[in-house]
């Protein structure tokens, strides 16, 4: 009786796993099509050297995505998870990353120009010689973030002051 108590347990639940992917074809193939994916689970994703401008993620996770030589123009990330991601050279120019979780992500010579990154978590993410021009960053965790010759004029610092125009 217990035998048959455990095997049907064991049963059940192997029916109603779910198994662990980062994304499934379907909504690989929304994205392509409309470029719109709310709340998906697109971890490990390359989207290198695309055309995605305006896309729509907002509330995704994305972890591990590949967006180098992207174009993300006015893209929409609000409330992604982006930890780790990569952008290198992307062009996300007015993209909405507003508090994406952006932890360990590379934008290394990204363009990045007001871009809205209000109370994203940038710890120990690399902007080396990215384009931050005129880019919300207020609020923004950025411990341990690397700025090496990145241009910050006129960016609204996290404390809410602007980077000078010298």
């Amino acid at each position: 009786m217990k035998l048959k108590i455990l095997m049907t347990t064991l049963l059940v639940s192997l029916a109603f796993a779910t198994p662990v992917v980062a994304y499934t074809k379907w909504q690989v193939r929304v994205l392509k099509r409309s470029k719109e994916c709310f709340y998906c689970n697109l971890s490990n994703i390359n989207l290198s050297d695309s055309n995605y401008k305006k896309m729509n993620v907002t509330g995704s996770v994305l972890n591990n995505a590949d967006f180098s030589n992207t174009n993300l123009e006015k893209a929409n990330f609000t409330n992604t998870d982006l930890t780790e991601a990569q952008f290198d050279s992307a062009n996300l120019q007015e993209a909405n990353l507003q508090r994406s979780i952006l932890k360990s992500a590379n934008f290394w010579g990204a363009n990045l120009q007001k871009a809205n990154l209000r109370g994203a978590d940038l710890t120990e993410a690399v902007f080396w010689n990215a384009d931050l021009r005129g880019a919300d960053l207020r609020d923004t965790n950025i411990n341990n973030a690397s700025f090496i010759d990145a241009q910050l004029k006129g960016a609204i610092l996290p404390d809410g002051s602007i980077y000078p125009y010298r």
